[in-house]
């Protein structure tokens, strides 16, 4: 998929404020919990700080950017053996970190950049996860930390129910012209107006997006990626990535709420191993990076 024309200006990264976390729920004094279930929550965020984990809260990368009319622009560079890759700002300033783990049929998500001096702790988790079916059809992230649950006593907590999931990816194929066209169905929680945006959580009685979107579909934002048209010129499928010089790939791609909108997302071949990630509200920066990332079998 292919566009000449490159915009001469780019729109600066909107304030991540690192370890922006919930504070620890308040115990009523006629609760029924024993004072174990506080010690034993004490204990987690003492050994949250003692082994680094403060910087894995990470709820700024799971808020929705600020209201805009054109994309916020980023890029995506790609390790060699295609297993790690990068998102930073424009401008260059790292933001998360992705690694695939294709045996494990995952990809860990870190706010912490292995190029750097100053490695992550020993056993640092990561912050987001995504793993995929054996058919690599259908894709889910989920934040390792609830943003409801971090805090919480183990046994009232959603780690062992599925976690807090951030969205939902199914892939598809259909023929455009002489061409295949690879389809994406997107599934993420919604924003409602004052901003506050719905937990997906299994506490909370919403543990899967998909079950969600049947139960209360008002809770749940669908897109969809834009159809290509196919150019006999070129002998390929194009679509326009207004401000960005596309290269053709595969993987290019464009996410609408419906095929008469404007895009939400656009994802583009820019370079060897770069590629370009521009996207604005409703979706997050772990939404976006985290749906470019299931195009990595995509040839």
């Amino acid at each position: 998929m292919v566009f000449q024309k490159e915009a001469t200006s780019s729109w600066p990264l909107w304030p991540l404020r690192m370890g922006a976390g919930k504070d620890s729920p308040k115990k009523s004094p006629m609760s029924s919990d024993s004072d174990s279930s506080d010690s034993e929550r004490g204990f987690d965020m003492a050994d949250d700080l003692e082994n680094g984990f403060a910087r894995e809260v990470v709820t700024e990368f799971m808020h929705p950017l600020c209201r805009s009319n054109r994309l916020h622009r980023f890029h995506v560079a790609r390790s060699e053996d295609k297993l790690q890759y990068w998102l930073c700002a424009d401008d260059g300033e790292f933001l998360l970190h992705a690694k695939v783990c294709v045996e494990a049929r995952q990809v860990e998500f870190s706010s912490y950049n292995p190029s750097d001096s100053e490695c992550p702790p020993c056993g640092a988790k990561p912050a987001f996860t995504m793993s995929w079916n054996q058919d690599r059809t259908e894709w889910r992230v989920v934040q390792e930390k609830c943003d409801h649950c971090r805090y919480a006593p183990k046994h009232r907590c959603c780690d062992g129910k599925g976690k807090q999931q951030v969205a939902f990816i199914r892939h598809g194929q259909t023929p455009i012209g002489d061409g295949i066209f690879n389809v994406m169905e997107i599934l993420i929680p919604a924003v409602f107006e004052n901003g506050s945006r719905v937990l997906c959580c299994p506490v909370l009685g919403k543990g899967d997006l998909e079950a969600l979107e049947k139960s209360n579909p008002q809770e749940v934002r669908h897109l969809i990626t834009t159809r290509p048209v196919w150019n006999d010129e070129v002998e390929s499928l194009v679509l326009d990535f207004k401000g960005r010089a596309a290269l053709s790939s595969a993987k290019n791609f464009q996410l609408v709420a419906n095929q008469n909108a404007k895009p939400v997302c656009q994802y583009a071949k820019i370079g060897s191993s770069t590629f370009s990630l521009d996207f604005k509200y409703p979706m997050s920066t772990i939404q976006a990076f985290s749906i470019a990332l299931t195009t990595l079998f995509w040839k």
